[in-house]
């Protein structure tokens, strides 16, 4: 998991659970079918410094949301002999390590040897808590994902490189030329499109297991095209249902999810008051959206974002989406988590 951490780098959670697996069967294509046979999809050849070169492998399991971050595998030779080792981290969902269990124990049956993991020799990992019910990961899910592309941005605007040239002008026309301005033009749109894929995602989440399911289908109508991806298994019900809604402004966004569900109040929680601004959240994201349509639609009109926007577009995003979802698990009863952050921009 990448985690942006007090001073603005971005560095690897290394809170993992591990496991390796020194094998007696020396036979490296069998491993291989039979970790696929376990579900697990080849991902590549990397050379490492402390193991040379390792086949890498990973599963992850979406019925029902139940993975969370998977479970990585790489297989390698020391000392002529073959070792498999697992991995996941701290937001690994309870499914994902039982699956590494599950592998652990199976690879010692099938080719023998001895294994170790963060618990000690031959014991396995010890899942902890109970699985979280589909609603709640699915949801988890959606932030986290949030979580990640909002870090990109971040990443992206922080440490692009600038010149004296690029600094903003008195003189407007300039300014319709500066490299640095025009991209700021171009990732407000990306932001409004991160925010966009988090509220139909969740959306999707909700209604895939809401009880008002078939009211809320009635509403609307699945495109031709969508519905043949339907029926070839290729989109579900709820996701084709969402792609035929429009979550730009959050105006609509959330008159989406009253609709879904009355309790589910966004507007009333980012109408709240906001750092002893006079404009809440929810009329910022309001004029996000707004801005957003002026650059994509109406590209020969000047409009200039500088820096100070931007910066305050990405503060505003993590707050709103942060505000929204524990919203979501206060009228859930789940627990909220937050595995993703950094500080705020200045």
């Amino acid at each position: 998991m990448w985690i942006l951490g007090c001073c603005g780098q971005l560095f690897y959670d290394n809170m993992s659970y591990e496991s390796e697996n020194l094998l007696q069967h020396k036979n490296e294509k069998q491993i291989i079918e039979f970790v696929e046979l376990l579900g697990y999809k080849y991902s590549g050849i990397w050379n490492t410094d402390l193991h040379g070169k390792a086949r890498d492998f990973y599963w992850f399991d979406s019925t029902d949301y139940k993975s969370i971050n998977g479970v990585e595998l790489s297989i390698y030779q020391k000392n002529k002999k073959l070792i498999v080792t697992t991995r996941t981290n701290e937001s690994r969902s309870y499914y994902d390590l039982v699956h590494q269990n599950k592998t652990i124990r199976l690879l010692k049956k099938h080719f023998g040897g001895v294994f170790t993991t963060d618990y000690g020799k031959g014991r396995y990992l010890k899942p902890k808590g109970q699985p979280l019910e589909p609603a709640a990961s699915g949801c988890y899910l959606a932030f986290n994902s949030f979580g990640t592309n909002l870090i990109r941005a971040q990443l992206y605007f922080k440490n692009r490189k600038s010149t004296k040239e690029q600094e903003t002008s008195d003189i407007d026309f300039l300014n319709r030329f500066n490299p640095r301005l025009i991209s700021n033009n171009l990732l407000l749109p990306f932001l409004i499109s991160i925010l966009e894929d988090y509220w139909k995602s969740t959306f999707v989440v909700l209604l895939k297991y809401s009880n008002n399911k078939e009211a809320v289908l009635k509403s609307n109508k699945i495109s031709a095209d969508r519905l043949v991806q339907i029926s070839k298994g290729e989109l579900s019900v709820e996701q084709g249902f969402a792609d035929s809604m429009s979550f730009a402004r959050i105006s609509i966004v959330c008159n989406h999810f009253k609709a879904l569900d009355k309790s589910i109040a966004f507007a009333s929680v980012l109408k709240k008051p906001y750092r002893k601004r006079k404009k809440n959240l929810f009329d910022s994201l309001e004029e996000m959206a707004h801005t957003r349509n002026i650059i994509i639609h109406e590209a020969s009109y000047p409009i200039i974002l500088d820096d100070d926007y931007i910066r305050d577009s990405l503060n505003i995003l993590n707050d709103s989406i942060e505000r929204c979802y524990r919203e979501l698990t206060k009228l859930n009863n789940w627990t909220f988590y937050k595995s993703w952050g950094g500080p705020r921009l200045k």
